[in-house]
């Protein structure tokens, strides 16, 4: 057997069976090899392809039913642009804002007759809070109605002066006016007929002139001095009741111009009114308590504005100006933030955390937030002539294949297209992007997985 392998012929018959073995081998393997999808690279080519001979990129719309979108919980955010610098997370609380806040005041004694308000209503400026009993109040109403009396009097007296001793007066120097001047031209005509004498016409001059002054005075009533006392005792008289209704009204009494008091009611009672317009932050008495002068019973804040006062380290305050900008978020707002300015730095430290209280001045649209909840806040440190980077949140963000990906809601509902874009490095949850973006549009950020996974299915759909 070996000599016969030795030879020529045998070796040709071992060549031709090794080659009927190898091509046997090759037709197996194109037979029964597994027709899978490839390798990932080859999956990509051919997608790389198909895309070339379609003229466009791998599928780049995602449709939802209603019912879909429903279950998707789809929320989406602005792409923004923001200066560049690093951010500060700290926590803080909400505080009314002291500007718009009041207190309600009484400025007399006394007891509190009743109650107008419970704590958190709403009540608009001059609303009445309650009312209060005051004994310097009774008085002061006996003290108007005295002052009213002297002043009617005064008022007849004055009358009487103009219209009868004063008249009387001026009738008498009228008269002798008239005979005065009677006398002076019948002088006169003696002189001219040389039957008079020139002492005469001096004299009658002399008492024409002494009747024409009586007259004159008598006529001007503003000299005579019994007018002026009594238009003195008239104008006394007002002046004192418009000191009484001026101290009335400063404590807190209803007066109306120009109309007397009135006794008909209890003239005790005063109405303690709001200040402004906002929410009873604050009730300190009840019904039936005796209260002090210048005590508060009441806060009034306007809550459509709010503070929230974060508490800083040391370290970093120094990092923060005044109108810089501030993100708030906080449990009441849920996925929503609220932004403010910086408008206060506390320039003292607290000894024993360290920390310095920085306010931001925010809006409180619907009321959501309230004093005293817990709030996060985070600050823009860069300096404010920084350049500005476009951000999105980093849950927009998807990757597909070697693609990096946004969702961007389309003009039908529940119709979303793929945007290709330039991502840059991640800070504090949100993504530079360079490219493919532009501030004001909209992208999906809640959901977005759920889109991507719905598009991959269409593109394994498409592949069958």
């Amino acid at each position: 057997m070996s000599n016969e392998m030795t030879t020529p012929s045998g070796q040709r018959r071992l060549l031709l069976v090794a080659l009927l073995v190898f091509a046997l081998l090759a037709v197996s393997a194109v037979v029964f090899w597994p027709r899978g999808k490839g390798t990932a690279s080859d999956k990509a080519v051919s997608e790389t392809k198909h895309a070339d001979e379609h003229g466009e990129g791998a599928a780049d719309e995602v449709k939802l039913s209603a019912e879909a979108l429903a279950a998707a919980g789809i929320e989406t955010a602005e792409v923004t642009e923001e200066a560049v610098g690093a951010r500060l997370r700290v926590t803080g609380t909400v505080e009314a804002n002291q500007q718009q806040t009041q207190q309600a005041t009484p400025l007399v004694s006394g007891r509190v007759e009743r109650v107008q308000v419970a704590l958190g209503d709403r009540v608009s400026k001059g609303s009445v809070l309650a009312v209060i009993s005051s004994p310097q109040i009774a008085q002061l109403h006996g003290k108007l109605h005295e002052a009213e009396t002297k002043l009617s009097l005064a008022e007849r007296e004055l009358q009487r002066v103009l219209q009868a001793e004063n008249r009387a007066a001026v009738l008498t120097a009228k008269a002798k006016l008239d005979e005065a001047d009677a006398t002076l031209k019948r002088t006169r005509r003696l002189i001219e007929l040389g039957a008079g004498a020139g002492k005469d016409l001096v004299s009658a001059e002399t008492a024409h002139r002494t009747a024409q002054a009586e007259y004159d005075f008598q006529k001007n009533i503003a000299l005579n001095r019994e007018i002026q006392e009594a238009r003195a005792e008239v104008e006394t008289a007002k002046v004192d009741v418009a000191h009484i209704r001026d101290e009335m009204r400063s404590l807190g009494v209803e007066i109306r111009a120009n109309e007397r008091d009135s006794h008909h009611e209890d003239t005790s009672l005063v109405r303690l009114r709001a200040p402004a317009s906002g929410t009873v932050t604050e009730r300190l008495v009840n019904a039936g308590a005796g209260i002090e002068a210048g005590k508060p019973l009441f806060t009034v804040a306007n809550l459509s504005t709010l503070w929230v006062i974060a508490n800083v380290p040391e370290a970093q305050v120094t990092s923060l100006r005044p109108g810089a900008f501030a993100v708030i978020r906080s449990a009441a707002l849920g996925n929503e933030s609220l932004s403010g300015r910086i408008n206060y730095i506390d320039p003292q430290l607290n000894e024993e955390t360290r920390t310095a209280r920085v306010r931001v001045e925010i809006t409180n649209p619907g009321g959501r937030l309230r004093t005293g909840m817990f709030a996060e806040i985070e600050f823009m440190t860069g300096a404010g002539n920084t350049p500005k980077e476009i951000v999105i949140p980093e849950a927009a963000v998807q990757r597909i294949g070697e693609r990096t990906v946004v969702f961007v809601p389309g003009e039908e509902k529940g119709h979303f297209k793929v945007r290709d874009i330039v991502a840059g490095a991640e800070r504090d949850s949100l993504r530079r992007v360079t490219g493919g973006l532009k501030p004001g549009e909209k992208v999906v950020t809640k959901g977005s997985f759920t889109l991507k996974t719905q598009l991959m299915k269409g593109e394994l759909g498409e592949e069958h």
